[in-house]
Parts: C-alpha cells; structure tokens; sequence
C-alpha cells in the first residue's frame, strides 16, 4: 500500500479579497511536496506509477512557484 510523506491540505480560507488566488495556488503548492512512497522508510517508490505520480507533483511545484511569483508581483 502507498504511503504519503505528507497528508494534503483540507482547507482553503476562501475569504472573497483579494489575496483568495494566492491563498489557492499557496495550497495547491504546498500540496505538491506530498510526496508517494511504496515502502515504510519514505524512499523513492518502485513503483513506476507512484514515480510518475511524483513526478507531476514536482513538474507542477516548478509551474505553481512561477504563477505564485508573478501574482505577488502583481499585488505590490
């Protein structure tokens, strides 16, 4: 059974100003360091499922990080 380092978030203060998009993407983001794992030391998995699983969670970190910036940009 897969394992995850980290449990995803639950909840998203969606108080309607407007800081609610990086609140989103903050969450979303942090939810990308959730990591799978198939095995009880939290080691890269075997599983080529769970690899690409991780995978898509650091390729969408890169792309959420960018989008994160440039809305903090644009706030100031």
């Amino acid at each position: 059974m897969e394992k995850l380092t980290q449990g995803y978030l639950k909840f998203v203060d969606a108080t309607p100003d407007e800081g609610y998009p990086l609140r989103i993407l903050r969450a979303y983001r942090e939810d990308c360091d959730c990591m799978f794992s198939d095995n009880t030391v939290g080691e890269e998995p075997t599983s080529p499922l769970l690899k690409l699983m991780n995978e898509h969670n650091r390729q969408r970190a890169v792309i959420l990080d960018k989008a994160i910036v440039l809305l903090e940009k644009g706030s100031r």
